[in-house]
């Protein structure tokens, strides 16, 4: 069976991750086809070497919204390589659910998996929200929604069809992230995080967070794992903070989980999520977890864990918050054998996976793909 995978960037992050597990978890009757819209594919080097894929490319012109050369030269690229299956990805791929409509589209699968620091589940650009609720009409299309928070944005706002819209929560292979005990020690606490370094991400936070502890007296170190377009202007508040020394940037990694089990405390200070893989990863990994109140985070971590998770506009009570947890190692591992187990019950990667399958191979099974008409030319009979 032949995907053809559409991502706005193949870049390293949460989407980038979750296909790269889908791909070697599905193993060998799957042939990935993978095109990045910017031409972006530093995400290949987390491809194991049993996954069958190969990029694919066409040429992109960006614009507002639609780009009548851009919908040719997709239908174009749909025509070659017949896929069985098209699946797209966020606000970036937006154009391709224009393009593959009509006679001969193929079954297609549109992921969302969240917002940029310009839009929120409840603040929607009008254009935007227009043109997906024209896109998310089309008949053959199935659409993923990792959390609860955009399942009600998919049918209350964007109006897809209830039955077209499937909560797939993300999953992780919880064995790999299983920490080994903590033995307390008198090395300073290690609060972490894992993302890509985005605006939205808002380690900002996280380092006002590393400093105000430093204040109150707390023995406290910060690790930031990932790598992006705010690590520049994140060292420099470091450094305005004065806590340069206490801050760790070791930039993206392919395997996280070394990292992980060496916190303390993981924390999540993003604007916007909706189900973060990094967070799941940290739950498997045993780790209590203090966070913004954002998407579906506090009904992701165990019901235990759920009084440290705080308004984004409240930093002092994330302080707060972080603070209670590394000065009490049982509260640490009462919370963190809580959100291991969570992990364990509901985000394992064999859960996810199966559905995955299932839902690929019905999309597949319910149609045989035409060959779409070529550019100018009008369908036959």
């Amino acid at each position: 069976m032949k995907l053809l995978w559409v991502f706005p960037s193949f870049e390293i992050g949460g989407t980038q991750r979750r296909f790269v597990t889908l791909a070697e978890a599905l193993g060998p009757e799957y042939e990935h086809l993978i095109l990045s819209m910017n031409g972006e594919f530093s995400a290949e080097r987390l491809l194991p070497a049993g996954v069958k894929w190969r990029r694919v490319k066409t040429k992109v012109r960006k614009s507002k919204l639609v780009s009548l050369r851009n919908l040719l030269n997709f239908r174009q690229l749909l025509n070659e390589e017949h896929p069985d299956l098209l699946l797209t990805s966020n606000w970036g791929s937006i154009e391709w659910l224009a393009a593959n409509r009509g006679p001969g589209a193929v079954p297609h699968i549109h992921f969302e998996d969240g917002f940029g620091p310009d839009e929120d589940a409840d603040n929607q650009k009008s254009r935007r929200s227009w043109a997906r609720k024209y896109a998310f009409n089309a008949r053959r299309r199935a659409y993923i929604a990792p959390s609860r928070v955009l399942q009600r944005t998919y049918i209350d706002t964007w109006q897809a069809a209830p039955e077209n819209v499937h909560l797939i929560p993300n999953g992780v292979d919880v064995d790999k992230f299983a920490a080994s005990p903590r033995v307390p020690d008198p090395s300073p606490a290690l609060i972490g995080s894992v993302g890509a370094l985005r605006v939205e991400k808002r380690f900002d936070r996280l380092l006002r967070l590393t400093s105000a502890l430093i204040e109150r007296g707390r023995d406290v170190r910060c690790i930031l794992i990932g790598d992006g377009p705010e690590r520049g202007a994140l060292e420099g508040l470091a450094d305005e903070l004065g806590i340069a020394d206490r801050v760790d940037f070791v930039g993206a990694q392919g395997d996280v989980a070394p990292y992980l089990s060496r916190l303390d405390l993981y924390a999540l200070t993003s604007d916007t999520e909706q189900m973060p893989i990094s967070l799941v990863e940290a739950m498997a990994s045993g780790l209590p977890v203090v966070a913004t109140n954002v998407g579906d985070v506090a009904h992701m971590v165990a019901p235990e864990n759920r009084a440290f998770v705080v308004e984004k506009e409240d930093e002092s009570a994330l302080a707060a918050a972080a603070e209670v947890l590394i000065t009490s190692n049982d509260a640490r591992a009462d919370l963190g054998d809580a959100n291991a187990q969570k992990a364990r019950t509901e985000y394992t990667l064999e859960r996810m996976v199966k559905r995955y399958d299932e839902l690929f191979r019905d999309m597949i099974r319910q149609v045989k793909p035409l060959m779409l008409p070529a550019p100018g030319t009008t369908p036959a009979e």
